[in-house]
């Protein structure tokens, strides 16, 4: 059952750690290198990289517990809704986000004034944690679904002839699998040329399809990537169109495995 979360399998994960750590080091090198607001005037290079090490590493911490946090209570939500929630998260973490400027400015220029110091820092906090929310989220999508993609070619070529459920098909059906729907005892398997139906256990059908590139999605379904065309909002559930016009369900069980391999 893939039920691994979007948070624990792509935010605390060693390729996650990889990616945020590349983007975060390219952002502390690019806000020293131009130094905005005022800290190219204000601070030597060594400064502005200590400054921006230290607001940029320390906000991306706050940020990255709060998305995570959101992340898993939103875990249900829709895009949209996904979004929202991440706004609206960014806004309570540029609070923490805020002091940590401060003691940035306190650090590396003590002699920083500003009547409207908070009034002044908070916005510019709350834009910098929407972009790194909506910067891991998006980078993490994309490292996902180009992994998926490689699976997936890996699957189309190689990967097929040695996928066993594939063996159960009638040659007229050929080998390209669009998904798989539990049928009392049987499994039926529908492909680009048409459909069948396998005597054996559901569960025993998707063991045997490990390496061909696709998911379960929902207790009774399981989906060939490649073949998902899109994904829709219906009735309060999600649903995946599919190859040829067929649509599979998304059980809320699988919802958040789904929306980790970027099919929702």
């Amino acid at each position: 059952m893939q039920d691994s979360s979007f948070t624990h399998r792509e935010l605390l994960g060693p390729r996650s750690f990889a990616v945020q750590g590349s983007v975060l080091a390219c952002l502390i090198a690019l806000f020293a290198f131009i130094g905005p607001f005022g800290t190219y005037d204000s601070l030597g290079a060594a400064g502005r990289l200590g400054y921006w090490a230290l607001a940029l590493g320390a906000n991306w911490l706050v940020c990255g517990s709060v998305m995570i946090l959101t992340l898993r209570l939103a875990a249900s939500a829709s895009r949209r809704g996904l979004a929202l929630a991440m706004a609206g998260a960014a806004l309570v973490a540029a609070v923490p986000g805020t002091a940590v400027v401060l003691a940035a400015e306190t650090l590396f220029r003590p002699g920083y004034e500003g009547g409207n110091a908070l009034a002044t820092i908070y916005p510019g906090v709350a834009v910098l944690m929407m972009a790194i929310s909506f910067l891991v989220v998006g980078v993490l999508a994309r490292v996902q679904t180009a992994a998926g993609d490689g699976a997936s070619s890996a699957a189309g070529d190689a990967g097929r002839e040695t996928v066993r459920f594939l063996d159960r098909l009638p040659p007229e059906l050929g080998r390209d699998l669009v998904y798989l729907r539990m049928s009392d005892h049987y499994v039926e398997a529908f492909t680009t040329a048409g459909s069948t139906l396998v005597l054996m256990r559901f569960a025993d059908a998707v063991a045997e399809l490990e390496g061909a590139g696709g998911l379960r999605v929902h207790r009774s379904y399981w989906v060939s990537r490649r073949h998902v065309t899109g994904a829709a909002r219906r009735n309060g559930r999600t649903v995946l169109g599919l190859t040829g016009g067929h649509e599979a369900p998304v059980s809320r069980g699988y919802l958040a495995a789904v929306r980790a391999a970027g099919l929702a």
